[in-house]
């Protein structure tokens, strides 16, 4: 189980995670997709359910189901990126679940509408305010917990979301530093560097990799 870093679920979240100029109308158009998406994923999380809660097994969903939901929605996006369609999609992924295959027609359609930047950036956002949530009723797992591996991986992909996000707003190094913690140090300045050289879009594919390997690791 990976135990390098502790989540960090205290860190502001952004007002507004979209990184491109949108108007009104897009604005509304994005916000409805996240709704959208919070509905048909199973076990789904307003903070109205996640209060209502009231037994371990339920509590437990937030991370684990979250994490889950999000590297679906992520390597939906990942193939999207790459330029197949949502039918080929559809054969490539194992999902027989009927919710599984509507999550991937939102996606595609979010894609579609408001571009892939924009998809990648309202999927992570997504994914922080349900570990968030979580967080706030169960508070940080027992390190020998199951659930506690997916709180990590959950920190650790927020942190790199915001990232993102910082060196986006202003392309500014020493800026970005100022706001990460000092253990992330190595992290921020690796995705400014990755992004000068390659870009937002290859920094949003590199954390979606690394948040699946992050999983793969828990057991």
């Amino acid at each position: 189980m990976t135990t390098a870093y502790s989540p960090i679920f205290s860190l502001p979240f952004f007002s507004l995670p979209l990184l491109l100029k949108l108007s009104v109308r897009s604005l509304g158009a994005l916000f409805t997709a996240f709704f959208l998406m919070l509905l048909i994923a199973p076990k789904s999380y307003s903070s109205d359910q996640i209060s209502q809660a009231s037994n371990d097994d339920n509590l437990e969903q937030g991370y684990i189901s979250c994490s889950h939901i999000t590297a679906e929605n992520l390597t939906v996006l990942q193939l999207a990126q790459r330029g197949l369609t949502q039918a080929v999609a559809l054969k490539e992924l194992p999902f027989n679940h009927r919710k599984a295959k509507q999550r991937l027609a939102v996606v595609y359609k979010l894609v579609e509408e408001q571009g892939i930047l924009n998809a990648y950036s309202i999927v992570n956002s997504n994914f922080a305010r349900c570990a968030k949530l979580a967080h706030e009723v169960r508070g940080v797992p027992a390190k020998d917990m199951l659930e506690y591996g997916y709180y990590f991986c959950a920190g650790e992909n927020k942190l790199r979301y915001e990232t993102i996000l910082r060196i986006n707003d202003g392309f500014n190094l020493d800026k970005v530093l100022a706001e990460t913690p000092d253990s992330h140090f190595d992290v921020a300045i690796s995705y400014f560097k990755l992004i000068e050289q390659k870009g937002i879009l290859a920094s949003f594919d590199y954390t979606a990799n690394n948040f699946k390997a992050c999983l793969k690791r828990i057991l």
